[in-house]
């Protein structure tokens, strides 16, 4: 998910010649997040009791994994605004 979010990102920085591409960025960071809240609620379904790893170091429950979700509709909204605001 991450080499895919990177890629696009230089990607859309190769391709665009115009020197205006904070629009063309926060468009990808859309895209990028939609994608990872995807991927989260796919997995969602699978983590039941949570996986655990090094000792409970990294656990994974389906809490945290909604509070990843939460984070990233709070970070869409607000490059959702911040879009707008270019644009006007």
């Amino acid at each position: 998910m991450i080499i895919l979010s990177i890629i696009l990102v230089l990607l859309s920085n190769a391709v665009n010649i115009r020197r205006d591409i904070s629009i063309l960025f926060n468009r990808i960071a859309i895209l990028i997040l939609i994608y990872c809240i995807l991927h989260d609620i796919s997995s969602l379904a699978v983590v039941t009791k949570g996986v655990g790893l090094h000792g409970g170091l990294l656990l994974m429950t389906n809490i945290t994994q909604i509070f990843h979700i939460f984070i990233f509709l709070v970070i869409f909204t607000l490059e959702k605004y911040e879009c707008q605001n270019i644009l006007l």
